[in-house]
């Protein structure tokens, strides 16, 4: 129980109830807290059910919410649209909907006293005597939700995964299957092959005039310059404020005294206690007696830990001996601190009585250390000062700059009064710019209707920690056609780089013809001057070739008696080209398993089986609960 007290004193408990609430939500999203809304619009209908807008929104700012943490100051917005959020998102939905139709039409749900049960024993609403009821329903308020949602919420979450496990549990491995899958993923192969690299020919690319000018404008529109915006802007960085910031040297000796005070208070006491709460079978009085019984055994010589272990009725502490490990003063409730801080080391003392029970203590050690000297800690307390005088300057200045910048047509008054300059940095485009005008949030701003069409300042922007931006467009440059002597060195190398992609591509395409002619290796590698790599044995499961390399090797047929060589040509996404031989087929061996490795392909092919049919599964539900979609419902958001 005092272990558990401690854990709360430092902090874990919100995050605890979070995380539990979303084993919940996983399943049911964030419509859990829509489940009597009916007169909204619904994004799909999967049967009698409905997928509500409010519901799909809620999940959709979710994913948008992780993928912005994901990307940091990178994220750019149309990265949603871009992955296909919005359908996985809906998709993912519809599937809940259907799982939670499918099991209550096969009459499944959690008993009312079972669900009871396990929602009073989730380990986050527990208090130090059981179930908290004031915490359970904290902890539901903060994400909006009743008792009575929570339930229909969890009910419906246990009622789904019973008719998951039920599908997965019927699926079934013979060991026909199991032997077939082993000589299939266990399979290894001899390859060869040969690199041809598109770098190796743009010595044999030539470049003219006329070339380079077809070559443009069939991509003209590649080259047609974005839309791009002039501004000028403020900028606010702590580190400026940081320099102008004088610390005097009483104020770090003043510094100094406040962290010798502190220091003086973290003397750490580690100790051991046993435990007698009040039980149905034994009161306040008895525990008090057992306690001063136990007292005199140990008083006598007997082992604190045995008794301990025993007796305690501390399930934190007991099978450790009773020990509590290191706490500083403010961890313990007070009639048990005030025993603890008053003991010397190797001292019981007891019965110590506090709200959960009799306590024996005992102190084994005390923890002291030397606070470092004035001289030593003087450079750290002066930057620490330095550091928070600038952060509250800085502040000061960011709040009056988010005042003038909202109030003031320009940035010209914001930059006197706050005695900056005004930058005007390099056009750039939504899609890039340089220094913190590459940054999404600082680029979006720019192109925001406010700013650039109505002419209003930014808001105060904060493009990393400590720094503070605002900006208001002067000029906005149309999106045009570009000359190709305005792009030449671009278009060059492109000409280049695909001229030479495909001359590699030729150059490939005619070993594999050789190849296919009857030439041997030999006979190519002396003509061509190149090496060719080999690899024999090789798995499905190596990571170390090129995946396109290694996935071909493995599409091709085996070489028969009349045919000894397979072979295919490989493009990789880096545009080399690989010449692949494919010489030699072996199947995987079952019996050359050994037991571990058995039971994992058994274990992989449940999987794969529990997922074939699961998909089978929800087709078959599909068809007996009809899906509409309303993607007109996913784009007009309330």
């Amino acid at each position: 129980m005092l272990q558990t007290m401690r854990e709360h004193a430092r902090g874990v408990f919100g995050w605890l109830i979070i995380g539990s609430i979303i084993a919940v939500l996983a399943v049911f999203g964030f419509g859990a807290l829509n489940f009597f809304v009916v007169s909204e619009p619904a994004v799909a209908t999967v049967g009698e059910g409905r997928v509500s807008q409010s519901e799909y929104a809620a999940e959709l700012e979710r994913q948008r919410q992780q993928l912005a943490s994901s990307f940091g100051d990178s994220f750019d917005p149309a990265l949603v649209e871009q992955l296909g959020i919005p359908e996985r998102v809906l998709e993912s939905l519809i599937n809940r909907e259907l799982l939670s139709a499918a099991a209550e039409d096969a009459g499944l749900a959690a008993p009312g006293g079972e669900l009871d049960q396990i929602i009073t024993s989730m380990p986050q609403f527990q208090g130090d005597l059981g179930f908290d009821e004031d915490r359970f329903r904290f902890a539901l308020q903060s994400i909006g939700m009743t008792p009575a949602s929570f339930r229909i919420a969890m009910g419906a979450d246990l009622s789904v995964d019973q008719l998951t496990s039920g599908v997965a549990d019927s699926s079934f491995i013979t060991e026909v299957e199991l032997r077939a899958l082993a000589t299939v993923l266990l399979q290894n192969r001899d390859i060869a092959w040969l690199r041809l690299a598109p770098s190796e020919f743009e010595s044999e690319v030539t470049v003219n005039d006329e070339g380079l000018e077809a070559f443009f404008e069939a991509r003209r529109s590649a080259y047609r310059a974005p839309t791009r915006v002039r501004v000028e802007a403020l900028r606010l960085d702590r580190f400026d404020f940081e320099e102008a910031q004088a610390i005097s040297e009483e104020a770090v000796l003043a510094a100094y005294e406040r962290e010798k005070a502190a220091f003086e208070g973290q003397e750490q006491r580690e100790a051991a206690h046993i435990l007698l709460a009040e039980t149905d079978d034994r009161d306040l009085a008895a525990a008090r007696t057992l306690a001063e019984s136990l007292l005199a055994r140990l008083e006598a010589g007997e082992d604190f830990a045995t008794l301990a272990e025993a007796f305690s009725d501390d399930p934190g502490s007991a099978n450790d001996g009773g020990r509590l490990g290191t706490a500083a003063r403010g961890t313990f409730v007070g009639p048990f601190e005030e025993a603890l801080f008053s003991m010397v080391p190797g001292e019981l003392r007891g019965p110590v009585e506090t709200e959960f029970g009799v306590h024996i203590l005992r102190l084994d050690n005390v923890f002291t250390t030397e606070l470092p000297s004035f001289d030593e800690l003087a450079f750290s307390l002066r930057e620490r000062l330095r550091a928070e005088a600038a952060e509250a300057a800085f502040a000061e200045a960011k709040a009056k700059l988010e005042v003038l910048a909202y109030e003031t047509p320009d940035l010209t008054e914001p930059a006197e009064a706050l005695g900056l300059t005004l930058e005007r940095p390099e056009p750039f485009s939504r899609d890039g710019g340089e220094g913190i005008f590459a940054t999404a949030a600082v680029r979006d701003a720019a192109f925001s209707a406010e700013v650039r069409e109505e002419g209003y300042n930014s808001e105060v922007l904060e493009p990393r920690d400590g720094l503070a931006v605002v900006l208001r467009v002067i000029e906005e440059i149309p999106a045009r056609d570009q000359t190709l002597d305005e792009v030449r060195e671009a278009v060059t190398l492109e000409y280049i780089a695909e001229a030479s992609a495909r001359l590699a591509e030729d150059a490939a395409q005619a070993v594999l013809d050789e190849l296919a002619a009857g030439t041997s290796i030999f006979e190519i590698t002396q003509a061509e001057g190149r090496e060719w790599v080999r690899e024999e044995g090789l798995l499905r499961t190596n990571t170390e070739l090129p995946p396109a390399l290694r996935d071909a090797a493995f599409r091709l047929a085996p070489p028969t008696a009349e045919e000894l060589r397979r072979i295919d040509r490989v493009r990789l996404p880096s545009g080399e080209q690989l010449v692949l031989i494919l010489t030699d087929v072996r199947p995987g061996r079952y019996d050359a398993l050994s037991d571990e490795q058995k039971t994992s392909l058994r274990a992989q092919l449940a999987q794969r089986s529990q997922g074939v049919d699961f998909t089978a599964f929800r087709g078959a539900l599909a068809r007996d609960f009809p899906i509409k979609r309303s993607r007109s419902n996913m784009t007009e958001l309330p």
